[in-house]
């Protein structure tokens, strides 16, 4: 008799484990939720990936390319999580969105083509690139000025002869230079010639600076809507969950319900109604509404 009495307290505590557990373990989202958390994710990448700080500007167009060991690992977590997408799958639809919101930052349409890929079914990617490796100089001084606004500079390895010099922000300043190689280039030195490899400056002006920071500012609006919403879908789902379990044999359930109308999360606000359910899940033995009653100086029923 023993040893059923055990038995029979095991399963009731193995039961009651279970129960709690259904209770408190998170739900599988919803497809609304699934899309709208992809949405999110792209959108907050596309802040990123429209970051001045990835792009260059070469004979009149802009293009985007990693420049270090950091931002080819951020690229690579980037697509990764894409690849890990199942609602917002579509390519067509994943342009459109960056298109969209491309378009609602304000800038030109000369400008929205200049940053955005046509929509291709071979082309996977948004963003113009060019396989032309870059040369950084992070620090470097100015040895002479040229005519047509080319120059020499001069860093700790080498002289570089600099064909439109001078675009970047960072130019006068003697860092971050951006170069592509275009060959080689002789200058006179005043007792002759001298022979070096010759680039161009592809550093971004002012202006692209300004436009790729428009592009960025909104996708980061648009995450900062996403997010929002997202949280609003998420309350308003686990709020008709309480709905659905909210009874006298579950005073958990009546007590996250009461939450839900007194902080109108995923409901409008209803302080007596959300009171009415308080008092009834207190009265059907919930702690939290006891506790919650009494910090408020309700009387518990």
């Amino acid at each position: 008799m023993k040893l059923l009495f055990s038995l029979g307290g095991r399963l009731l505590l193995c039961l009651g484990m279970v129960a709690q557990s259904a209770v408190s373990a998170p739900s599988a989202p919803s497809l609304d939720e699934q899309l709208l958390s992809e949405q999110k994710n792209f959108v907050e990448c596309l802040s990123c990936v429209y970051s001045p700080a990835w792009w260059f500007s070469y004979n009149d167009a802009l293009y985007f390319q990693p420049r270090n060991e950091a931002q080819v690992r951020q690229l690579e977590a980037m697509k990764a999580a894409r690849s890990n997408y199942q609602a917002l799958t579509n390519h067509a639809v994943r342009h459109a969105l960056a298109a969209r919101l491309i378009a609602e930052s304000g800038i030109s349409p000369t400008w929205q083509r200049k940053i955005l890929l046509p929509l291709s079914a071979t082309n996977q990617t948004l963003t113009p690139t060019l396989t032309r490796p870059l040369r950084l100089v992070p620090k470097f001084k100015i040895l002479q000025t040229l005519p047509d606004g080319d120059a020499l500079i001069q860093d700790e390895a080498s002289i570089y002869f600099v064909m439109n010099f001078g675009r970047g922000a960072d130019d006068a300043a003697g860092t971050n230079a951006v170069l592509i190689k275009e060959g080689v280039k002789s200058y006179s030195t005043g007792e002759g010639f001298k022979t070096v490899e010759a680039f161009a400056d592809v550093a971004l002006s002012q202006e692209e600076t300004a436009v790729l920071n428009r592009a960025a500012a909104a996708f980061q609006k648009e995450a900062a809507a996403l997010g929002q919403e997202l949280s609003i879908s998420k309350y308003r789902e686990e709020f008709e969950g309480y709905q659905a379990r909210a009874s006298d044999s579950s005073p958990f359930m009546e007590y996250q319900l009461a939450k839900a109308y007194l902080e109108g999360r995923g409901t409008e606000k209803n302080e007596p109604l959300g009171l009415d359910w308080m008092n009834r899940a207190a009265r059907n033995g919930s702690g939290d509404a006891k506790a919650y009653l009494e910090a408020r100086a309700i009387k518990a029923p």
